[in-house]
């Protein structure tokens, strides 16, 4: 048995599982993980203890972990089951093949258990026991994290994904302590520990630059610690433990010091790790690549380049650990706060996914100065609004391929540069090949009035929109109960769609998160009832679709937040999706399930559509709506349609008004005070040292030996330290002629040497009252008689101050090699000095 070896390697694949802290939001996984690594450590020292122990503990767990098969129905099952328990338990005296097969048993018997534990509990006997119930529910959690991999990362820590990571992270421990303690490879078992680094490097590397780099500094940190202790051990055999800092005595005394050739190597290594680290950041010939990134070639048509992932890459921007500038715009619409910025339309359904996906972009026609495609749906007595949006979009936040303009729905005219613009026919997305960065471009859309007293309540739905009924997901029952149980009291389907986004925004009826959403829609309604706008939008628009309504998926911004000067600014945490319903006369109109407010999605509001025609006629003409129209509120929303809190817009009280340069912390001010504190560090540490040091000088004797220390410290800081076992009368002599002192300071000099000597040898010291007064003269004058450089490197700088800095940092190599030499002490403290010997 190896419990050295067998702990650092299961330290190693512990600190390699930081890595995926840059592809997973949370520190869940990560305890998960350190309790698989601990499980798998535990089961492969049992595997070490000897034929019988072994063969007992692996047939115990064994017959535990296959309990399902044993308690399930048909014989089959059943003698599989017994079978297996069999073969371990003979490998206690079959010592061939079966030790291996009982081994491997044993390792993932208590990987299986941890993890049953650990999720499945609830549904196992005594809490620890599986149970075919038990399994069925780690798949289905199981498969709830597999589904994440549609989105970018960093993805949530929700139980899925916990459970997918403490599983790999298990197996990973278990093939490297099988390759560095079973088989006494510890360099080959690096190899699956590089399994951890794939993952993020395979996936975020394009996001995670540092994390990663920290990741591997500790990945690195962990594999060096098995290789050294492989190293120990291997010494071990030669008969005697040598060690870096001590040697284990044995009978004809201590050996040859080896610590500088230890140390030596070590430093190699380490230097080696640092030099790969930071050579790839410094070479301008080696830049981040996105290894399943897309790319497109400007100008050549749709074949150039991989279609859009709409909600991969708003899931990516709202999970980012900083809002990034997208774009500002200014705008002539009465309630800028109203006015979401549509980029893509997912108007398909996938039953296979749950999710809602965009069709192909089909028939499409050129945008060019004219009138772009009418509004669908729109009746000619429909009274609209026309609003003007003059858009600039950031230089470094909106980042697209085959790129799609965000414009209010639905835009009438477009002035932008460049050509090859198109419209799409059914959903009007605007799509080009052109870098969207630093673009501007001028957008006139067109905004039905939408009241609902004017609302057709019967009507035949043209054939064109058909589609978007269409629902052939799962539990299509159940999903079209909870929908008629929401919309019972509603008289008309525009009367349905506003119930049902009541419900979702009630407060106390759902929970807005970033993490543990759920990804199956009656789940959502019904179990988890926690998620994210996707979520939402996506449970209305079928729900819609069950009670008969068209309904689609917009994905885009919502307005954002008001700036200066009548600009609005749009950032990635503005990234956002809704449903749009269809009806008669009026169209595509948005409606917003998603609850608003700091506590939820930012700067969602919720559309003003009257009940009935206003009395206040607006300024956009007749029968237009008023600048604060009567409408029903959700949570967290003011009476202009804007929701309150931190980001309030218009002039609502506690509104915040940002400035058009962003409210960011200021990294740059930081970042400069950091590197002033590190500037004055020294001489302030410097200046406090000494002052420690005469206000602990409370007598002749401490005064005499406060003002040889500062001596030296001075003497250090001009260059003209010398040895320890240099005498006091000696440095004087030295220091007078080398440091060209003037008669009163050699004098200085030389009662403070005298007052040291006198402080060490005679039976009372000398009077220390001027002693204080003398350090300070000669210190003056080896200021005085030192070059420029000297000064104020003695100032900046002061050597008695860096120096344990430096040899701290000279030393920081020699990790292991503490380790070693503590983990040596705490056996002979609790061995003592035979015990020691005896396990060597």
């Amino acid at each position: 048995m190896n419990p050295r070896l067998t702990s650092t390697a299961a330290l190693a694949v512990f600190l390699s599982s930081f890595s995926l802290l840059t592809v997973i939001n949370g520190l869940g996984f990560l305890y998960a993980g350190f309790g698989a690594v601990l499980v798998v450590a535990c089961a492969g020292l049992a595997t070490r203890l000897g034929p019988i122990p072994s063969a007992s503990i692996a047939t115990v767990l064994t017959l535990i972990a296959v309990a399902p098969l044993l308690e399930g129905p048909g014989w089959t099952r059943r003698i599989a089951g017994l079978a297996i328990v069999a073969i371990v338990a003979a490998s206690a005296v079959v010592r061939r093949v079966l030790p291996a097969i009982a081994d491997l048993a044993t390792y993932l018997a208590a990987l299986l258990l941890y993890l049953n534990l650990l999720f499945a509990r609830t549904h196992a006997i005594a809490n620890f026991i599986p149970t075919q119930r038990s399994l069925h529910v780690l798949t289905i959690v199981a498969g709830n994290g597999f589904a994440e991999h549609q989105y970018a990362p960093p993805v949530p820590s929700i139980p899925g994904i916990e459970l997918i990571a403490a599983a790999g992270i298990g197996v990973v421990a278990i093939i490297t302590d099988l390759l560095a303690v079973r088989l006494r490879s510890p360099a080959v078992a690096g190899l699956p520990l590089l399994v951890l680094f794939a993952v993020p490097v395979a996936t975020n590397v394009k996001n995670a630059t540092v994390g990663l780099t920290l990741a591997f500094c500790l990945g690195i940190t962990g594999y060096l610690a098995m290789l050294a202790t492989d190293g120990r051990q291997r010494l071990r055999l030669w008969g005697r433990l040598v060690t870096v800092w001590e040697e284990t005595p044995d009978d004809e005394g201590r050996g040859p010091d080896t610590r500088q050739l230890a140390a030596s190597g070590r430093r190699v290594g380490l230097a080696a790790v640092a030099f790969a680290i930071v050579l790839p950041l410094i070479l301008p010939g080696l830049r981040e690549h996105g290894i399943f990134g897309r790319s497109a070639t400007p100008g050549h048509g749709p074949a150039a380049a991989a279609p859009p992932s709409p909600l991969v890459e708003m899931r990516s921007q709202l999970n980012a650990r900083s809002a990034t500038p997208v774009l500002t715009y200014h705008t002539t619409a009465q309630n800028p706060a109203q006015q979401y910025l549509q980029v893509y339309v997912l108007n398909n359904y996938d039953p296979e996914s749950q999710q809602f996906t965009m069709s192909s972009r089909g028939k499409s026609t050129a945008v060019g100065s004219g009138d772009l495609q009418p509004l669908p749906g729109l009746a000619p007595s429909t009274n609209f609004n026309t609003t003007t949006t003059s858009v600039t979009m950031s230089k470094s936040g909106y980042k697209g391929y085959v790129s799609y303009l965000p414009v209010p729905y639905a835009p009438l005219t477009l002035r932008l540069s460049g050509t090859g613009w198109q419209e799409t026919s059914q959903t009007l997305m605007v799509f080009g090949y052109h870098s969207l960065s630093g673009m501007q471009y001028t957008a006139t859309s067109k905004t039905p009035e939408v009241v609902q007293s004017e609302l057709p309540t019967t009507y035949k739905l043209p054939a064109s929109v058909k589609p978007f009924l269409s629902y052939q997901g799962p539990n299509t029952a159940e999903l079209l109960r909870i929908a008629r149980d929401v919309t019972k009291h509603a008289p008309t389907p525009f009367a349905k769609a506003v119930a049902l986004e009541n419900w979702f925004t009630a407060a106390g009826n759902f929970t807005y998160t970033l993490h543990g959403a759920a990804t199956n829609t009656v789940s959502f309604l019904t179990n988890d009832r926690q998620g994210f706008c996707q979520q939402f939008s996506f449970a209305m628009a079928v729900l819609s679709r069950l009670l008969g309504i068209p309904a689609r998926v917009a994905v885009g911004y919502t307005a954002g937040t008001r700036a200066s000067h009548g600009e609005w600014k749009v950032t990635t945490a503005d990234a956002h999706s809704w449903p749009e319903l269809y009806f008669p006369t009026v169209g595509w109109i948005r409606f917003e399930p998603t609850p608003g407010g700091p506590t939820a999605q930012g700067t969602a509001t919720r559309p003003n559509y009257p009940s009935s025609v206003p009395p206040i006629t607006g300024p956009g003409g007749p029968g237009s709506l008023p600048s604060s129209p009567v409408s029903t509120k959700g949570p967290g929303q003011s009476s202009q349609g804007g929701r309150l809190g931190p980001h309030a817009v218009g002039d609502a009280p506690g509104a915040v008004k940002h400035s058009g340069k962003g409210s960011g912390f200021p990294i740059g001010l930081l970042v400069a005070a950091i590197a002033f504190a590190l500037l004055v560090a020294p001489s302030l540490t410097r200046v406090a040292t000494r002052r420690r040091r005469w206000l602990a000088a409370g007598g002749d004797l401490a005064s005499a030996h406060a003002a040889w220390r500062e001596l030296n410290s001075s003497l250090t800081d001009y260059g003209l330290g010398g040895a320890t076992s240099e005498s006091p009368r000696a440095l004087a002599r030295r220091v007078a002629d080398a440091g060209q002192l003037d008669d009163p300071s050699r004098q200085a000099l030389g009662r403070i040497a005298g007052a040291e000597e006198r402080a060490r040898y005679a039976p009372t010291p000398a009077p220390g009252t001027s002693l204080r007064a003398d350090e300070l003269m000669v210190r003056r004058a080896l200021a005085r008689n030192a070059t420029r450089g000297q000064r104020w490197r003695a100032r900046l700088v002061p050597a008695s101050t860096m120096g344990p800095v430096v040899a701290a940092l000279r030393q920081a190599p020699d990790v292991f090699g503490w380790l070693d030499a503590a983990g040596l002490r705490v056996r002979r403290s609790v061995l003592g000095s035979r015990g020691v010997r005896r396990t060597v």
